[in-house]
């Protein structure tokens, strides 16, 4: 329950127990219900499209959930985007990026990344619909944060001892990300179909990508990289909703 908890408050804005003590031990055993947590993050934004598709019309709809999809999660991984952009899109030393990520103000790049990423989200749910509206909602976010467990646990943190992505980071243990894969998969299949599997092999290529880009700039992981990966992957996820596959 404690490991449910950590990825519950870590991904979300429930906070159910916010004196929690957790170490790094702790953190990195909490991957194992990122997926889940995604998949219930999914259940709310189904049940708040389809409620709200009753009285407004597909471009209002849209627009309100990227901002409720955004507001669920404290808005906290757009800043992940932001510092990531900034910090990598050009070249720079790992040291340089790094201090780049830690910088509070914002850059062009960051908000040309940011304001991409809400376009892309805004177009591809305003495209969707009935049923494939609701799983759509439901697999993206799932699959997003299957793809940041796998990337924290594969990837070691860039910055050791320091910040959000060294305290979920690492771990000896490979259950948490066998399981975040496991529920992660099940969850795209079973409420996604072949949308759900298409993208699941999306965000596994994603994975591929970003996790050797982030090791060959920085070295590894970071909260920001982490966050900035799953933002990506739930557009991807979204896009391929949209596609003609049927």
């Amino acid at each position: 329950m404690k490991s449910f908890i950590l990825a519950l408050q870590f991904m979300t804005v429930c906070t159910l127990h916010s004196e929690l003590e957790a170490d790094e031990r702790d953190m990195a055993r909490s991957r194992a219900w990122y997926s889940l947590v995604g998949g219930l993050l999914g259940g709310v934004l189904a049940l708040a499209a389809w409620l709200l598709g009753l009285v407004l019309p597909a471009w209002a709809l849209a627009g309100v959930l990227v901002l409720l999809w955004g507001a669920l999660t404290r808005f906290l991984h757009y800043d992940g985007v932001a510092d990531t952009a900034d910090a990598l899109v050009h070249t720079t030393s790992k040291q340089r990026a790094l201090e780049i990520m830690k910088d509070t103000r914002v850059g062009s790049f960051g908000i040309c990344a940011v304001v991409c990423l809400m376009l892309v989200k805004f177009g591809a749910l305003a495209s969707l619909d009935g049923t494939q509206l609701l799983a759509a909602l439901v697999v993206a976010p799932a699959l997003a944060r299957t793809l940041t467990a796998l990337l924290a646990g594969i990837l070691p943190p860039a910055r050791p001892g320091q910040g959000l992505g060294a305290s979920s980071a690492g771990g000896q243990e490979i259950w948490p990300d066998v399981t975040a894969a496991a529920v992660g998969l099940a969850l795209a299949l079973l409420v996604g179909g072949i949308y759900g599997a298409a993208a699941a092999l999306a965000v596994a290529l994603l994975g591929l990508l970003l996790g050797r880009w982030f090791r060959r700039r920085v070295g590894g992981v970071t909260g920001d990289t982490l966050g900035a990966s799953l933002e990506a992957a739930e557009a991807l996820v979204l896009l391929v909703f949209t596609a003609t596959l049927t």
